[in-house]
């Protein structure tokens, strides 16, 4: 199936005889106006040199005279080209959709989507639960839109932070104070009561809360692997053969001003210890060359000021990889920002197991992982969150996972109700005119293509919670307004009962990529 939106721009620039490369569709306000706007007069006017107005109307007019079989009405407002979808062809195009996702191409770029990557010193908190389910999402939409997509976990397993922890856990089992910048918290007694490393029951425990959100990696890969194995060296080493380097005052320095830095970077001090910068090139250059095309990377807010250094690093890598870089496409850093929590409108900040912010698994086993994930996916995840765990698990159209979940499951349970067993296909001819709301909800529909794509390629799924809320208002209209099963009439009945069934295929894909289950009761 072809998105709504491209078609149908494409169709008015072959039969009005323009070429436009970028997109003038828009929904009019005024749904009385038609499905869509076509505002191409304003980008014509400078090269025709004609006002807008009298542009759209010489469109409209080639339009109406084409007649083509998608458009059902045309006509001009101002400046707009006012366009009218005809119902059969709406009806032939709700036919033919699976909502199934697209098959990624032979040669297509390869995508690394890196997220979570958490200390392995604590239990995950609701920041990372944040990454974790806008990572997850973001993968299983890019997949659906047919990207070869690799998910990972960069362990931090090496460095100061799994040393105090090692430090914390041996303190405790030898009966003494915690160090000063040791870590607190019940689970630090937990683990000491244990015999295995402390860094690997950490991890663990990492895992399977991830898991119990649904949130699984296809490799967790290991910093101190990549130290041990000579690959920060290697880094370094390209940098110099590329001239990418230089050495001031005992110090190896990365020419990073070269690539939009605002100043240059130290990857080795004086002293010969390595900067956290030159292990953060060594595992850039090794995504690279694993054959990824496409980097993006879910980092915390307070990495905002290392992005720029971390671009420029790939950017030097690539050319000397002789591989292709595009600014903002090769690499893609998507910021999160820390997650307030409330319950009730009172703030929760404590927490005796960890000594300090609330666990993610705390947060899960008290609203579960459906509220869990689509809320945190709901926004982008660069906008500060006020998370309140009461609202969470309301059962009420105030709670927009409920309400969206509640669409599936009256779908359902209409089906069930009508012994909807097997898929029924829609009929080829209308039974009769459409009814306002029914097509408002097939057009909705069809526009899921669309958002899917634009959703992909902005990595922003949380458009894909926006249809989903803005479909169930639709189809909330459309049970007000249109008796779905009517035994006085068969044909309408059956036809309904069809589209129940393609909307419910809709909700349960939209769900599917989001990570939340599709209840068939509530």
């Amino acid at each position: 199936m072809h998105a709504l939106k491209p078609f149908i721009e494409a169709q008015c620039q072959e039969l009005c005889g323009y070429t436009l490369t970028t997109a003038v569709l828009e929904v009019p306000p005024d749904p009385t106006l038609g499905d869509f706007a076509n505002k191409a007069a304003f980008a014509l006017a400078k090269q025709r040199r004609m006002a807008p107005p009298k542009i759209a109307a010489e469109l409209a007019e080639q339009l109406r005279a084409a007649a083509p079989e998608w458009l059902a009405d045309v006509s001009a407002t101002g400046p707009y080209i006012n366009l009218r979808l005809s119902d059969a062809w709406l009806m032939e195009q709700l036919q033919a959709e699976t909502w199934a996702g697209t098959e990624p191409a032979p040669d297509s770029v390869a995508w690394l989507l890196e997220y979570v990557s958490a200390n392995p010193t604590g239990p995950l908190h609701i920041g990372h639960a944040r990454w974790a389910a806008v990572g997850d999402s973001l993968a299983r939409l890019l997949t659906y839109a047919g990207e070869r997509v690799q998910r990972e976990f960069y362990v931090n397993d090496a460095g100061m932070q799994v040393a105090n922890l090692r430090r914390s856990v041996d303190a405790v089992r030898a009966g003494k104070p915690v160090p000063e910048d040791g870590y607190h918290g019940d689970y630090v007694k937990e683990l000491a009561q244990q015999t295995a490393d402390p860094v690997g029951l950490m991890l663990a425990e990492q895992r399977e809360t991830l898991h119990g959100a649904g949130v699984e990696f296809d490799v967790w890969f290991s910093e101190l692997d990549l130290h041990r194995s000579g690959a920060v060296e290697k880094g370094l080493e390209r940098l110099r053969q590329g001239a990418f380097t230089f050495e001031h005052e005992g110090a190896l320095w990365f020419r990073s001003t070269a690539y939009g830095d605002d100043k240059d970077r130290v990857l080795r001090k004086s002293d010969g210890s390595l900067t956290y910068f030159a292990a953060d090139i060594a595992y850039h250059l090794n995504k690279l060359e694993r054959g990824f095309g496409r980097l993006v990377n879910l980092w915390g807010a307070d990495h905002h000021g290392y992005i720029k250094r971390v671009d420029a690093a790939v950017a030097a890598l690539s050319q000397s990889l002789g591989r292709p870089y595009a600014p903002g496409e090769t690499l893609h850093v998507l910021l999160g920002q820390l997650v307030n929590l409330f319950r009730n409108g009172e703030p929760v900040r404590m927490s005796k197991r960890t000594g300090d912010m609330v666990s993610m698994q705390e947060v899960m086993d008290e609203i579960g992982v459906d509220a869990l994930r689509y809320l945190l996916i709901r926004k982008h995840p660069n906008t500060h969150m006020d998370f309140d765990l009461a609202k969470a698990v309301e059962q009420s159209p105030d709670n927009p996972v409920y309400y969206v979940q509640y669409a599936y499951a009256r779908l359902s349970s209409i089906l069930r109700k009508a012994s909807v067993g097997a898929i029924h296909e829609l009929p080829l001819q209308l039974p009769q005119p459409l009814h306002p709301s029914e097509r408002a909800v097939i057009l909705k529909a069809l526009q899921w293509r669309d958002v899917v794509a634009e959703s992909a390629a902005l990595l922003e799924p949380q458009r894909i919670c926006t249809f989903l809320e803005e479909l169930a208002v639709l189809l909330h209209v459309f049970y007000h307004d249109c008796r779905v099963i009517d035994e006085a009439d068969a044909p309408r009945t059956a036809f309904r009962l069809a589209l129940v069934q393609k909307w419910q295929g809709l909700f349960r894909t939209g769900l599917e990529l989001l990570g939340v289950s599709a209840p068939e009761q509530m």
